[in-house]
């Protein structure tokens, strides 16, 4: 990743009703470069309670980076809500290795189907490659135990008060079992997905 792009990209943004929550985003953009992942969330977390709606794409991003993939997953899902004109093929690709990690994989090939040339021919190149690794586990009928394994963390979310995360993981489940001739826990899948909230409104909570 051409990581100087996101100082650049946040030195181009327009300035904000409080101004200290661009200072917050350009020392967030620093550390971020710097790899200084947990310091970059800090201050990005700031910059959103000082008003900075679009500031959830780079708190999405630093959780990403610091492994934190099903958090990062959620808070992508905010920022969608929030301030979708943020969004761009850079950020899509971060969310997409997110959706990787946390073995969200119908989601991670979406998101990577929409990284463009803008986010850099080394990542467009990247996304095309997962892309490819990606398309037999996408096709090939699951065995049940890892439909099972979705459902499983579909229902921990919601446990955990992560609606917009566990929508994602009964997604992968109804997928998933939709390729199954039996269609094992499909109707099961379906049903916990009509009781959870759209994406764009369970992304609201934190």
């Amino acid at each position: 990743m051409k990581r100087a792009a996101l100082i650049l990209l946040l030195i181009a943004r327009p300035a904000f009703a409080d101004p200290s929550a661009d200072q917050h985003m350009l020392a967030g953009a620093r550390a971020f470069q710097a790899a200084k992942f947990a310091e970059a969330l800090v201050e990005f977390r700031v910059a959103e309670r000082l008003g900075d709606a679009g500031a959830v794409w780079y708190v999405a991003a630093s959780l990403s980076k610091m492994g934190r993939a099903e958090d990062a997953v959620v808070e992508f899902t905010r920022a969608e809500a929030a301030s979708p004109d943020e969004r761009d093929g850079l950020l899509d690709y971060y969310h997409a290795l997110a959706c990787y990690e946390a073995r969200l994989y119908s989601c991670a090939d979406r998101l990577l189907a929409s990284v463009g040339e803008d986010a850099g021919p080394r990542i467009a190149a990247q996304a095309a490659k997962v892309r490819a690794d990606l398309a037999p586990l996408l096709h090939a009928p699951p065995q049940a135990a890892v439909v099972d394994w979705y459902h499983a963390h579909g229902a921990a979310a919601l446990a955990q008060g992560k609606p917009a995360l566990a929508r994602a993981y009964y997604e992968e489940a109804a997928g998933l079992s939709a390729l199954r001739a039996d269609k094992y826990r499909r109707a099961e899948a379906l049903t916990r997905l009509e009781a959870i909230p759209p994406a764009h409104k369970a992304g609201a909570a934190k």
